[in-house]
């Protein structure tokens, strides 16, 4: 019995420890994510990345400041008219690392008829000094050649951190 209730605190634990985590990253990183990206602010994306950031694309690996300063120039000046909204598959954590996978999808009011753009994601994060950071981001359009259509993940529940 005292074994049981033993295991019953420590899960209760581990569940609570796991949301606090999840909670956190919510707030610094995709709420902070969804806000500068939709305001086109380079500096404050940047700001939830860490220094050695590891950017992946099919076929392409920007490390740091070179992806750093590539969404800087990118950035810089242009006005959006895009919503970006995040579906998680898996969301993991173990104290001051944690592993989050799943669906984007952006949506682009600038025409008279909204557009849609959708991917799959998978970002590694680090509790770095006390906030979270992207250590790892690597997306794709498609999966195992298959592309990723905004009628794929049509079903899936988005979440819009504002």
């Amino acid at each position: 019995m005292k074994v049981l209730i033993a295991l019953i605190i420590l899960c209760t634990c581990i569940s609570s420890s796991a949301q606090t985590a999840q909670n956190e990253i919510d707030e610094q990183v995709w709420k902070a994510f969804t806000k500068a990206w939709e305001a086109n602010d380079g500096e404050g994306f940047n700001a939830i990345h860490s220094d050695d950031v590891w950017r992946i694309n099919p076929g392409r690996l920007l490390v740091g400041d070179e992806y750093k300063s590539r969404n800087a120039e990118r950035m810089q000046g242009q006005k959006k008219e895009q919503i970006i909204e995040f579906s998680f598959e898996t969301r993991t954590s173990n104290g001051d690392n944690a592993y989050e996978v799943g669906y984007y999808r952006i949506t682009d009011t600038s025409q008279d008829e909204p557009r849609y753009f959708v991917g799959r994601f998978h970002v590694a994060l680090k509790k770095i000094e006390g906030e979270w950071k992207i250590v790892q981001d690597w997306d794709t359009g498609e999966i195992n050649g298959v592309t990723i259509t905004p009628e794929s993940v049509e079903n899936r529940e988005f979440i819009h951190f504002e």
